[in-house]
């Protein structure tokens, strides 16, 4: 019976993950994190293939290209993790340093078996480090070097989802960052209990396991590939948008359009300018509730998330006290700190995000103009 569910949580998710990957490719593969969940999803099935009984004798020597690539999964969940929650993410030289050492140290194990045995195991990464594990110091070196950046980077991710919660203004990716800081908790647990306890549980008790983590990532994929797919082909279900004949929609509603209003009223009196402010601040000022006011900014003005709102406008009223020839020997830090920063580093930085030069190239440039 064990083996049964193993087989169907197993390859169940194998599909998804092709699914996954074909609709990322097709529909969104300019977006770096369609081809992070690609990337993802490959990994992810070839993880599940390696790690099934018997596969090695299955497909023989292909086996080691599976595993090459499987080990990767928990380093390439971890950037493509950072890609959904950061809406600014870029792959930067550490994060490939960092994928390219786990890939490393998993490697070294297939390595160390070659160097053992003459020849490219093909079996299961289980049965590969119980084959090296008394071989010597070079595999408890990189299997601790393995184990602490998966611990280490399934925290950063939790840390990153958790962190962002308040800024977020796309409801659906909030709510969801609850639901991934839990599950990644408990996660984490079982990775900790199992670096920790492995060696000491029994056969069957390993096999409970791997139908445990069969079935969970069974449930993650599944649940992905619910947000991925989309039925939008009319040929063949009709038209799935509501309509009424004759009918022309109303562009917004009237509370919106006060609401709007008050906001715009807001930006140009210097409320947005207050030093903290939150998007809780923010909604008291405005006396609107705060889970519509998170709408309103999302879906009415474009914002994906509550800072970048602020520095659009902060970064505009930044631009016309630079550009005014009566303040241009107002030091560009007091002009920061009145726009509602903190330092002059957040202020560059946004302000060179937006525009392509500093605060002072930008004053420079537009007084030689004048």
């Amino acid at each position: 019976m064990i083996e049964l569910l193993d087989t169907i949580f197993r390859y169940s998710a194998v599909v998804c993950c092709l699914l996954i990957t074909v609709l990322a490719i097709r529909d969104a593969r300019c977006q770096l994190s369609a081809r992070l969940a690609a990337a993802l999803s490959i990994c992810t099935a070839a993880f599940l293939l390696v790690t099934t009984p018997g596969m090695g004798q299955i497909i023989g020597s292909w086996m080691v290209v599976l595993e090459v690539i499987g080990m990767v999964t928990p380093a390439v969940f971890w950037v493509f993790s950072l890609s959904l929650f950061d809406d600014k993410f870029r792959i930067k030289p550490v994060h490939a340093i960092i994928v390219g050492l786990f890939w490393l140290s998993g490697f070294a194990v297939v390595a160390e078996y070659y160097y053992l045995y003459g020849h490219f195991a093909a079996i299961s990464p289980a049965e590969l480090h119980a084959a090296v594990r008394d071989a010597g110091g070079w595999f408890h070196i990189s299997n601790a070097i393995g184990n602490i950046l998966k611990v280490g980077m399934m925290g950063h991710v939790l840390y990153t989802a958790w962190q962002g919660r308040d800024e977020d203004l796309l409801e659906a990716r909030r709510r969801f960052r609850a639901t991934f800081v839990v599950g990644g908790a408990v996660i984490m647990g079982v990775i900790i209990f199992s670096l920790s306890s492995a060696a000491r549980l029994s056969p069957e008790d390993v096999r409970l396991v791997d139908v445990a983590i069969s079935a969970a990532v069974m449930v993650i994929v599944f649940y992905l590939l619910m947000n991925v797919t989309r039925i939008d082909s009319e040929w063949l279900l009709g038209d799935l948008t509501e309509k009424t004949p004759g009918k022309i929609a109303v562009a917004a509603d009237p509370t919106d359009a006060l609401d709007l209003a008050r906001l715009n009223e807001m930006a140009a009196n210097a409320t947005l300018l207050e030093q903290g402010l939150t998007i809780v601040r923010l909604a008291e000022i405005a006396k609107v509730p705060e889970h519509r006011l998170r709408r309103l900014i999302n879906q009415h003005m474009g914002f994906r998330n509550f800072s970048d709102f602020l520095n659009h406008h902060r970064i505009e009223a930044a631009k016309n006290r630079l550009a005014d020839t009566d303040e241009r020997y107002t030091p560009v830090l007091t002009i920061a700190m009145d726009m509602g920063y903190g330092s002059l580093g957040p202020f560059n930085r946004a302000f060179k995000e937006r525009t392509g030069q500093t605060p002072t190239e930008f004053r420079r440039g537009f007084l030689a103009s004048a």
